[in-house]
């Protein structure tokens, strides 16, 4: 049985760009912006002391969070999500448009902006699931709880029943 050769070692100057221009070569993922916007508003507000990193970072340590929605964050802060731009600039592509919608594509939009009806709906119900979460936490809270709630916007009236959720009569 015949034996592949060891892989070949490669001496990198420097860590960062050497290792960066290699991995762009070989595989098309060295060269994430650090210049890119999400990148560049969240270290102002780290540097201006806004930010807190524990609760802006909690989501990459929680145990409560799959590995596949970690390298999606990550992908999103870095502006390496896959879309239009990376398919045209791969040229796999010509268009930068939505294969959807007939709007521009970038991560933003594909993760929150498209307006297919079918993305739509998937956003807002994303979005009433997150805002149920928020007020069973709030529910929780003992005497303020629910009764501090003016207004809500989290689906229909038998959705929040069904779910067990409680809105005070005053709210």
């Amino acid at each position: 049985m015949a034996h592949s050769p060891p892989p070949k070692l490669w001496y990198l100057p420097n860590h960062r760009d050497a290792l960066q221009a290699h991995t762009h070569f070989l595989h098309k993922l060295g060269n994430a912006k650090t210049e890119a916007n999400f990148h560049a508003y969240y270290q102002t507000l780290i540097k201006e002391g806004t930010a807190n990193r524990t609760a802006s970072n909690a989501d990459l340590t929680s145990s409560y969070v799959p590995f596949k929605t970690k390298c999606i964050i990550m992908k999103y802060r870095t502006g390496t999500i896959y879309n239009q731009k990376h398919a045209v600039l791969f040229k796999l592509s010509t268009s930068q448009t939505c294969p959807l919608c007939p709007h521009f594509d970038s991560a933003l939009h594909i993760l929150s902006g498209c307006q297919h009806t079918q993305i739509r709906n998937m956003i807002t119900k994303r979005h009433n699931i997150a805002c149920r979460m928020i007020f069973k936490a709030i529910s929780k809270t003992g005497s303020l709880g629910s009764s501090c709630i003016v207004s809500m916007d989290i689906g229909s009236n038998e959705q929040t029943t069904m779910r067990n959720l409680q809105i005070a009569e005053t709210a």
